[in-house]
């Protein structure tokens, strides 16, 4: 049976957030497969160099701010710029109906909203894929929100045909919002093998020399500087590690709304040189080769890529007992598992990591195994050709 797929990706970029870094492996794997198919995503207003497949079809779609790619706060400026991708994303649909029989949405929200209808209409098959648990901005978490209307977005939720839940959390959450069982299917979030792997012999002492990273101890954080991914209480946590870790240091990696807020924090907690903020950076696997530790403090998930990348890289990891991380991570066997929103905790987690090397090597051979065995592409790819296949059959 001849597939023919449309994925819908706002942000469809290796380096801008998991979600668009999963739609674009998933999509140029799919071409490799001989699936018809093209991609409409948000015209981004980056100068950095990324690299895609000549092969993938990219209409991209313009809209407001095109270099603001953080939109998880509900304001009237992030509700205009998706609705302004969801219009010009309704008209490519339209226009290329003949080109589609599945249109697979990156994320369930106002794309998925606003094009349901007409897609519907038009006879197509409707995949949609929830990033985030709890949000209030995708399905899942409508119900009860925003009056009457976030009960009439939940209802109109059902016309989809399926949902793909990455985490238990989501799953349990749409099912409560009112989607029946049988349009709920569970699909793991993938980690691309080919790039991140751990580091070779010496080679995590090497990469920090190239990096011009200090030589002692080096706990990686990355992720969005937004209020649910806790990097408020990894400073305070910092604040202990370093009295007992002088030598220690912490790389935080990425970009966000709060960035100024949380430098000041450092600041006023005297962390000096042992805290570093990175920015965002396209080399990713490269900081994960080089560091020894890596440390997720969120607050909520749906199946964080950048914990799946870290174990993907053999390493050690202290992270939060929530969403996705509970389906991932098995305490003191592939990580150590804290209590979301307390620095106490986050801060044992690191100094039993630190002091343990034993630990340390147990742990990152459970992140690494856990990873080939169940979290690659080439494990999870054949999931979403079964569910296009049933769709169409």
């Amino acid at each position: 049976m001849s597939l023919k797929v449309c994925i819908v990706s706002s942000l469809y970029h290796p380096n801008l957030g998991g979600l668009g870094r999963q739609a674009q492996l998933l999509s140029e794997r799919l071409k490799q497969e001989g699936v018809d198919l093209f991609v409409i995503a948000r015209k981004m207003g980056f100068a950095e160099v990324a690299t895609f497949s000549p092969g993938v079809e990219v209409i991209r779609v313009p809209s407001l701010s095109p270099k603001k790619h953080i939109l998880e706060e509900v304001s009237l400026q992030n509700i205009l710029i998706s609705l302004l991708f969801s219009v010009g994303c309704l008209v490519v649909l339209l226009r290329r109906r003949n080109d589609y029989d599945i249109v697979h949405f990156h994320g369930a929200s106002i794309p998925l909203f606003v094009c349901l209808p007409f897609l519907k209409f038009m006879e197509k098959k409707v995949v949609a894929k929830v990033a985030a648990a709890k949000l209030g901005t995708e399905a899942g978490s409508l119900r009860g929100r925003y009056g009457l209307l976030g009960n009439l977005l939940a209802l109109q939720m059902k016309q989809v045909d399926s949902f793909i839940a990455i985490s238990k959390e989501i799953r349990q959450d749409l099912i409560r919002d009112g989607i029946p069982e049988g349009r709920v299917t569970s699909i793991r979030n993938f980690v691309d093998a080919g790039q991140f792997f751990p580091p070779g012999v010496d080679d995590r002492n090497r990469r920090k020399e190239l990096l011009a990273l200090p030589p002692g101890p080096m706990v990686c954080s990355a992720g969005r500087f937004v209020e649910r991914k806790g990097i408020e209480y990894l400073l305070q946590a910092w604040k202990e590690v370093q009295k007992r870790f002088p030598s220690a240091f912490l790389l935080i990696l990425g970009e966000g709304p709060l960035e100024d807020t949380l430098k000041k924090m450092a600041g006023k907690l005297s962390l000096g040189d042992s805290v570093r903020f990175g920015g965002r950076v396209a080399n990713v696997p490269d900081y994960l080769r080089a560091s020894d530790l890596f440390v997720l403090p969120s607050l909520q998930e749906g199946l964080p890529n950048s914990l799946l990348e870290a174990m993907a890289c053999g390493l050690p990891s202290v992270a939060t007992r929530i969403g996705g991380v509970l389906d991932l991570v098995e305490d003191s066997i592939s990580g150590v598992l804290v209590d979301p929103g307390d620095p106490e905790s986050l801060a044992e987690g690191l100094m039993k990591l630190l002091s343990d090397e034993s630990l340390r090597e147990t742990t990152g051979r459970g992140a690494l195994r856990a990873i080939q065995e169940r979290f690659t592409l080439e494990a999870i790819f054949p999931k979403y050709m079964a569910l296009y296949r049933r769709l169409l059959s």
